[in-house]
């Protein structure tokens, strides 16, 4: 699954680099994932399946690294090889923030569908879901 996402904005640049380095922030808004666990640069989550598997979940995992305008999390999907998997790429430039999606998960025709259904609600709702949060962070 591939998917690019550019989010526009007057005073976008590299200070929201702090939430997007969140996992708590990122990846229940990009992906839906659940029971989201950080602890440093790892993460824990669950993602949604497609209700032809039972409402199951399939667990990510990864690592985040960042630099000075840009966020790479690197995922690996439990239990299904290491041919599973992928990045998140997050690049911050003046009044515009790119995110490049490359994921291999499981029966990815089902469970794609609803992982990109995520992330087009989150291309339309990005702007509003910045904004609260850099409220709530007072960024």
């Amino acid at each position: 699954m591939q998917d690019k996402i550019e989010i526009y904005g007057e005073d976008y640049d590299e200070r929201l680099s702090v939430i997007f380095a969140d996992p708590q922030f990122l990846l229940p808004n990009l992906l839906g994932a659940l029971n989201v666990e950080v602890n440093g640069n790892d993460f824990k989550a669950e993602i949604p399946m497609s209700i032809l598997f039972g409402r199951g979940t399939f667990l990510i995992h990864g690592k985040i690294f960042t630099s000075l305008n840009s966020i790479t999390y690197v995922i690996n999907v439990a239990g299904y090889g290491p041919d599973k998997g992928g990045k998140i790429r997050i690049d911050f430039n003046k009044n515009v923030i790119k995110i490049d999606i490359s994921l291999n998960i499981p029966a990815e025709t089902l469970n794609g569908r609803i992982i990109k259904g995520k992330v087009k609600e989150f291309k339309s709702n990005a702007n509003e879901l910045i904004r609260l949060e850099r409220i709530k962070r007072k960024i």
